[in-house]
């Protein structure tokens, strides 16, 4: 397959590895010892999967989500793409639509105290997720962590993702090498 590699390696105004150096030196501490493209992406995707989830706007600095410690999907998936870019290893992101278990936002708005939260955001969303070119395009959706995913379980609520089709049957996935103008 032939494609634009350098286009999937450039920092930008949310994957901001160029301008925060603090993302390039966890990426290299995190990938330490490792021997290839698949062991880098392997240790970074599971770093950035265990950050917690959490609710906030989708234009957030992939340093930004690194000092908090924790994101949304579009915040984790961008520190990851950041992360990846960093050592060289062309990463993208991909938005589609979910449909969402509306039994995980009445819980979580009667946690936050905000039962309406659930009919605030919408049983369709969009959805961030990233992929990366190993050879060929593999996707990662380091949107929850394993404690969010223990929980879900607990509660009954099933892991698959509902993704949102067309008439088709087919998911409509959009593929950026910049996040930027999308998330503002």
């Amino acid at each position: 397959m032939s494609f634009d590699r350098d286009k999937y390696l450039q920092p930008s105004s949310l994957c901001n590895f160029d301008r925060s150096p603090e993302v390039r030196e966890k990426a290299l501490g995190l990938t330490a010892g490792c021997r290839n493209s698949r062991q880098k992406y392997e240790k970074i995707c599971a770093f950035v999967k265990e950050l917690p989830y959490g609710l906030e706007d989708w234009d957030v600095k992939a340093s930004q989500t690194l000092k908090k410690g924790w994101g949304m999907c579009s915040g984790k998936s961008n520190l990851l793409v950041a992360m990846l870019r960093s050592l060289g290893i062309p990463a993208r992101y991909r938005v589609y639509q979910l449909k969402a278990s509306m039994a995980i936002w009445q819980q979580a708005g009667r946690e936050m105290g905000r039962q309406s939260i659930a009919e605030e955001l919408g049983e369709i969303r969009d959805h961030v997720d990233c992929e990366t070119w190993l050879g060929k395009w593999v996707d990662f959706d380091p949107g929850r962590d394993t404690a969010m995913e223990q929980g879900m379980l607990r509660l009954g609520m099933p892991l698959e993702r509902n993704k949102v089709t067309d008439a088709h049957g087919r998911v409509v996935y959009h593929h950026l090498a910049t996040f930027d103008e999308w998330a503002c």
